[in-house]
């Protein structure tokens, strides 16, 4: 079995009885090396056989061989425009922010990208530094939806409202594409530029069309080879761009993530607190508010989405409201009608919180505040397709916490918020009960 399933060009079976019933049920032969001279001609496999195949491989846990296939099988042409990314953007910042910088283009690469990521920090400095016409029609006091005093301000829901507007244009046209039924075109470039290239957003197609809530696209990426581990410079798997998308649309939560649950949802979540292995099954009320706070990290501070509560709130870290709203919007499969009561999602986030009594002890989250938690800043999640090969890396690092900071706490001269909130978090979970007031 392992000779079988491992060889790469050739396997030699060495057999005395060649009546054995295994050589049946492999369906194997006996020939002599006549017959094998005559041989028919061996059929050369298409390009979706192989990546049908790279796939396979891929499920079965055999990674290396599936992309020695795609090396050799499925060579790409590099896509012809420049996919968005934190480092694009770190060196695009300077040259955004100078007000002695004739060309726009920095500056509406930088606004799109953070619209896109719900990042309102850049668009406040750049209404602020370089006085970009388009940011200060978003924020024209430098708060991006702030509360304003009226006697200096516009009207606060107006603007807030118009804000809302331009954030949702943007991103539906660059998610258009993959909300169509018709996305010939889309696999076409799959073709050209590989199964998993970056498009303009810097997303796969895989993730965007899970974002999209088109099934029938993500069906298509799949079976073409589409992988579902790969993550985005917010540490975003296609699963976890919906996942983020479910958080502030209601009617998305509802409808599209219980299909996309069954087709790229990982089947366990793997994290190690304490030197150990935790293993989150789908079925476990951790696994889901997890997979909330993983995916949510990067807009928990926004302000580019509509919230229920105030936003000062957000940003002592996620707290039971705004995760039980998204949670009882799935259906009863996913979250069973016992489940919804608000008492069982405050056991589930006390009985994993990092000094809990409760057995077996999970350490998955840390309180920063009374009812606020952060997932635990000593927590390792497992990374499949980490470049490094380790598999394991700090969640604030996979997560980027740096980059998230900036784009939604900005650069004040003191330690970004989100950061000392870590900060925080990072002394309770190694014992340190210090009090919050030290950090403001």
């Amino acid at each position: 079995y392992v000779a079988m399933t491992r060889a790469v060009e050739t396997l030699v079976l060495v057999e005395s009885d060649t009546a054995h019933p295994l050589l049946r049920l492999l369906g194997l032969e006996v020939r002599d090396a006549a017959q094998a001279t005559t041989a028919a001609p061996v059929v050369a496999s298409s390009r979706d056989e192989w990546t049908q195949e790279a796939r396979k491989l891929e499920l079965q846990g055999k990674e290396e061989q599936a992309r020695a296939i795609r090396d050799a099988f499925l060579q790409t042409k590099a896509v012809p425009w420049a996919p968005w990314s934190d480092a694009a953007m770190r060196e695009l910042l300077p040259r955004a922010l100078d007000p002695t910088q004739p060309s726009a283009k920095p500056r509406q690469a930088l606004l799109d990208y953070a619209l896109w990521h719900g990042q309102h920090s850049w668009i406040e400095q750049l209404a602020t530094q370089p006085l970009f016409a388009p940011a200060r029609a978003l924020a024209p006091d430098g708060l991006f939806g702030a509360p304003k005093r009226e006697e200096f301000y516009v009207d606060h829901e107006k603007q807030f409202a118009f804000s809302m507007r331009a954030v949702a244009a943007l991103r539906n046209r660059h998610l258009l594409p993959y909300t169509a039924h018709n996305f010939k075109d889309l696999l076409r470039q799959c073709e050209q530029f590989g199964i998993d290239h970056h498009s303009p957003t810097g997303a796969t197609p895989l993730m965007l069309a899970a974002r999209a809530g088109n099934l029938a696209l993500v069906d298509a990426l799949l079976e073409r080879g589409a992988d579902p581990q790969t993550t985005d410079e917010f540490g975003h798997t296609a699963w976890m761009c919906a996942l983020n998308r479910a958080m502030e649309d209601p009617v998305f939560a509802s409808q599209s993530i219980a299909p996309l649950h069954a087709r790229i949802a990982p089947v366990v979540l793997d994290v190690q607190t304490g030197g150990r292995l935790v293993r989150l099954e789908r079925h476990q009320g951790e696994y889901w508010v997890l997979s909330l706070m993983l995916a949510g990290f990067k807009t928990q501070n926004t302000r580019c989405a509509g919230r229920a509560h105030e936003w000062y709130k957000y940003r002592r870290g996620f707290f039971a409201d705004p995760l039980h709203a998204t949670l009882s919007q799935l259906p009863d499969h996913l979250w069973s009608a016992q489940r919804r009561k608000r008492t069982y999602l405050n056991q589930v986030l006390a009985r994993a919180e990092v000094h809990s009594a409760y057995q077996p002890a999970r350490a998955l989250w840390v309180r920063t505040t009374n009812g606020h938690y952060l997932p635990n800043p000593l927590m390792h999640l497992r990374i499949p397709s980490d470049a490094d090969g380790t598999g394991w890396r700090p969640v604030f690092e996979a997560l980027n916490l740096p980059w998230v900071d900036g784009g939604t706490c900005g650069a004040t001269g003191q330690k970004p918020a989100l950061a000392r909130w870590v900060e925080m978090a990072v002394r309770r979970a190694s014992g340190d009960g210090s009090e919050v007031d030290e950090f403001f």
